[in-house]
């Protein structure tokens, strides 16, 4: 074995043995929140045992997210109170590995889940779109990260709840627009620049007030800087940026890391499994600019 690839097998192992011994800690903690609505009657206990399911499902099903980032979402699903309208809705579902765990906790909660996926992989790129020009600068190649629906409608079937769900196939261009009823929370991993902006313009203005909007590419500054763009909201929505908690870095999950871009290093033994997320109704937008008032001032005198 070459040195490269004992370096690669050590981190493989590190991380592997980092996210074991630490699960039990993650979930115990992660699990704990005063805001958990009483009306749900997720006593603590039945949160730490939602949250080894979690854990297993995530060994059982691939997902493009950590169970811990699952878990993060439950946990935001369980504050919002029972009165307030809104299905949760997940764009970009791979082979169904969020969509499992996430419909358990909307099973337990009485929420409809709506999956938005193409089922067949990344959309061909759009110009101007410089991750979807990356990932197929040699060309379009169907069924990257696809799953079929049906091969994501059976892992819900043997692992989450069923029952719950309703799926919705197609390109977002094409589906979203078409989207009906409230959202209370969205779950958006879906790579590109184009998705991203397709699911924003159609589905963001069918989330509640106090709705949660969470985002897998919190490591990509350039794609988080939407949610503090004050021209997108205004040019859009006629509203400012609402920010996006955990942009960078992700919330913090119990996982060990200094510099998030290390996931991209396989030979590091650090990495994130996190996520970020934005509240609906909240607004990251900078007002003090002092010289302004100075100048101002100095006009009036």
């Amino acid at each position: 074995m070459n040195n490269n690839k004992l370096k690669k097998s050590l981190a493989k192992f590190v991380r592997a043995t980092h996210g074991f011994l630490t699960a039990p800690m993650a979930i115990f903690f992660l699990t704990y929140s005063p805001k958990v609505h009483p009306g749900y009657g997720m006593t603590w206990p039945r949160r730490i045992a939602l949250g080894f399911r979690f854990w297993l499902n995530n060994a059982r099903v691939t997902s493009g997210t950590s169970w811990r980032a699952h878990l993060v979402i439950a946990m935001k699903l369980l504050e919002i109170p029972p009165e307030t309208p809104g299905d949760v809705v997940e764009c970009g579902c791979w082979k169904g590995g969020a969509s499992v765990n996430i419909s358990l906790v909307c099973k337990l909660i009485g929420r409809r889940m709506k999956i938005y996926d193409s089922f067949e992989g990344l959309p061909p790129p759009v110009e101007g779109d410089v991750i979807a020009e990356k990932t197929f600068k040699k060309g379009f190649i169907p069924g990257i990260f696809g799953g079929t629906l049906e091969e994501v409608q059976d892992n819900i079937r043997r692992y989450g709840a069923y029952d719950v769900c309703s799926f919705h196939q197609g390109w977002f261009e094409n589906t979203t627009p078409h989207h009906e009823g409230d959202i209370c929370l969205m779950f958006i991993d879906v790579d590109f620049y184009s998705s991203l902006h397709d699911v924003l313009i159609n589905l963001w203005p069918h989330v509640v007030d106090g709705g949660f909007v969470f985002l897998d590419e919190y490591l990509n500054l350039p794609y988080c800087a939407v949610f503090y763009s004050e021209k997108y909201w205004d040019k859009y929505f006629k509203c400012a940026p609402p920010g996006l908690v955990g942009a960078g870095t992700g919330v913090q999950v119990g996982m060990h890391y200094t510099d998030p871009t290390i996931r991209f290093q396989p030979t590091q033994m650090q990495g994130p499994d996190s996520i970020s997320y934005c509240i609906k109704g909240q607004y990251a937008l900078w007002d003090f600019y002092p010289d302004e008032k100075e100048e101002a001032g100095a006009a009036e005198g």
